[in-house]
């Protein structure tokens, strides 16, 4: 027994020497950086302040971009929630032999990079693009419809990029049911909808939230396309580190800025393996 569990920790040593060099040592190093004195000349001091987190929760203009990416993030989260299950459903119960090139076209975005996506949707939401050229053949609107640097636009690019990290979680859940569960519940008298409700629902949970983490925690730190499809006004954490580290060299606040994005991205994830143990227990 001593042998196998030396066996398992030389099988991990890797991953963990890894995790640590990578993960854990960066991530700490800015953690202390954030409590860390700005100054112009020497871009910090290590004189421990709390004077970045504070400028961080009291200036309107900082509280402001976290509740935006917060919002965004969430938001962003649940249209791929409504707009994946449907496709994950359909690809896990109806899609037959069909399945593998429809599985392919759900992850064939993912072979394309993020930028090459955005400027696909500067295409179609610019004010000479394909959709409000569509609007105005149909007379739906009498001059062009102002899309790009919104907030609608981020959203929607942003559940485009994302929607096969929904997707997948939610297929591998709702695949591993079994489908005598819906048959035994018809046979209760239970019809299509409330068999979906009572049995379907809640055992592809997992993949709810499992895909759910996974598209809060990488809206939440998208730089690209909130910079290319937002504007100026519509600032998200990410772009926030990056414009405080490279323009503004402000690393102590960057630091801490994205030390508060990194306690939001872990929470949900702790909120969701903590959901999962007592789903589990249960």
């Amino acid at each position: 027994m001593t042998g196998d569990r030396r066996f398992g920790r030389l099988l991990l040593s890797p991953i963990t020497l890894l995790y640590t060099l990578l993960l854990l040592a960066p991530i700490s190093f800015f953690l202390l950086l954030s409590f860390y004195e700005y100054t112009a000349f020497e871009m910090y001091r290590p004189n421990l302040t709390t004077a970045n987190y504070d400028r961080l929760l009291f200036d309107p203009y900082y509280r402001n971009i976290v509740y935006r990416t917060l919002r965004i993030a969430a938001t962003t989260t649940a249209f791929s929630l409504l707009a994946g299950y449907p496709l994950a459903y359909f690809l896990a119960r109806h899609a037959g032999a069909w399945r593998g090139v429809l599985l392919f076209l759900v992850i064939a975005p993912l072979m394309s990079g993020v930028i090459v996506r955005t400027y696909g949707w500067i295409v179609l939401l610019g004010s000479e693009g394909m959709v409000n050229n569509l609007l105005l053949f149909l007379r739906v609107v009498d001059k062009p419809v102002q899309m790009l640097n919104t907030e609608f636009a981020v959203i929607l690019a942003l559940v485009h990029i994302l929607m096969p990290y929904m997707v997948f979680p939610l297929f591998s859940s709702l695949a591993g049911q079994d489908p005598n569960l819906v048959r035994a519940a018809g046979t209760l008298g239970a019809g299509r909808v409330r068999s979906f409700l009572e049995v379907t629902l809640p055992l592809s949970r997992p993949g709810i939230v499992m895909g759910s983490v996974l598209v809060f925690t990488l809206s939440a730190g998208a730089v690209v396309t909130p910079q290319l499809l937002g504007g100026k006004d519509m600032q998200m954490l990410g772009q926030t580190i990056y414009e405080l580290i490279l323009t503004v060299l402000n690393w102590p606040l960057a630091s801490a800025v994205a030390s508060i994005l990194v306690v939001c991205q872990f929470s949900v994830i702790f909120l969701y393996f903590r959901g999962a143990r007592r789903g589990a227990t249960a």
